[in-house]
């Protein structure tokens, strides 16, 4: 995936523009919504977990019971020895999810003690010795229900004496319900569980990025989104930044556009002569004829209605993206190909890219909508 993302397939390497974990956030983190395979495969395995918790009614759970667990809970058994690598891995999985799930209680007779999760701190077993438990006259098998009389929670003096803070573990009960096992996600909120929900609480995660309606939208170019994703990251390979890539600088530092000042990401767009004369000629059709020209300044001044359906907004996205990735096209053919277009030339390429995208688009109809729609020569069959 990382090789068809960067290398076109191939198996280069040092040719990644941003790290593979930003990769795989969601697009509303500043990612582009790669779902980690790792991270994923660990959330298809815990329905295997949550099957032998919930005791589904299988023939794998049966056995699993039977011949691997062989009486002790789930949560106490020790990962070494020889074991099978399915087994092993099912094992090694406790620790990413055993906070997520949880066991209400009802009369407390499915629910360990000692080693599941139904208080606000950590499972008991991690508190007490076993020594302490033997001595108290309970097991590693007791169950919570083996502490209540008639609802009530009576804790083996001894306990008390030694561990004070059991005395907190008196919530309510009720006899007449039975135990639940529950998802509690990062929040602590119960959810129905599912893979997605496990692998939503998992995963790593990032701030929400402002950017992101800016680039990816439903009408958006995926080839553009993705240009413009990278420049928002500041990852395109200009010259300035070449030599984190230690590639030769054999190529100069100059823009290959103006041919006067040095190549940078804020230089190409669009502080450049050369390509501020393609930006004049087409921001008036982006309703953006106020913006500096410069593309985080125009990103800033685009924030405030960037989730709008409005044909302003979608045109001014399909534009300003458009703008930076034919910008950068020419950049390239000038700096690798020695080919050279005008300035009309890139803007008819500009207009009618966008032009083409928004025949297929369907804006909410609107005195500047229609405005635009003429702007654009567009037919009244665009709006709904």
């Amino acid at each position: 995936m990382r090789h068809f993302l960067w290398c076109h397939g191939s198996t280069g390497k040092g040719k990644s523009k941003v790290a593979w974990e930003i990769v795989c956030l969601p697009k509303v983190e500043g990612g582009l919504g790669i779902r980690r395979l790792e991270c994923f495969n660990s959330a298809l395995m815990a329905a295997h977990v949550w099957k032998l918790l919930t005791l589904k009614e299988s023939l794998w759970v049966k056995w699993i019971h039977e011949y691997k667990l062989k009486g002790r809970n789930f949560w106490d058994v020790p990962l070494r020895g020889n074991m099978s690598w399915g087994w092993r891995k099912i094992l090694k999985l406790r620790p990413i999810i055993r906070s997520f799930i949880w066991s209400q209680i009802g009369n407390g007779i499915n629910t360990s003690l000692w080693f599941d999760r139904w208080s606000e701190l950590e499972p008991i077993a991690g508190l007490i010795s076993p020594r302490d438990i033997s001595r108290a006259g309970l097991t590693l098998q007791s169950k919570v229900n083996d502490i209540l009389n008639h609802g009530t929670w009576v804790w083996p003096q001894f306990l008390i004496d030694k561990y004070p803070f059991l005395t907190a573990y008196n919530r309510p009960i009720n006899m007449d319900e039975l135990d639940r096992l529950v998802w509690r996600n990062n929040h602590g909120n119960i959810k129905t569980f599912s893979v997605s929900q496990v692998w939503s609480d998992i995963r790593v995660r990032n701030t929400k990025v402002e950017w992101y309606s800016m680039v990816w939208f439903p009408s958006c170019i995926p080839r553009h989104a993705i240009n413009l994703w990278l420049i928002v990251r500041k990852k395109l390979k200009t010259q300035d930044l070449i030599p984190v890539w230690n590639i030769s600088d054999s190529l100069g530092v100059v823009c290959s556009l103006c041919e006067t000042t040095p190549d940078s990401h804020d230089h190409l767009f669009f502080e450049c002569p050369f390509v501020q004369r393609i930006w004049i000629r087409i921001k008036c059709l982006a309703g953006l004829d106020s913006s500096n020209p410069n593309i985080y300044d125009i990103i800033q001044d685009l924030l405030p209605i960037v989730k709008r359906r409005t044909s302003s907004s979608v045109i001014a996205k399909l534009v300003v993206a458009a703008s930076a990735y034919y910008v950068w096209q020419e950049r390239n053919w000038r700096l690798f190909q020695k080919g050279k277009r005008t300035t009309d030339q890139i803007v008819e390429c500009i207009i009618s890219s966008v032009r083409l995208k928004l025949l297929s688009c369907k804006l909410k109809k609107s005195k500047n909508g229609e405005r635009m729609a003429r702007l654009w020569d567009l037919p009244e069959a665009i709006f709904i």
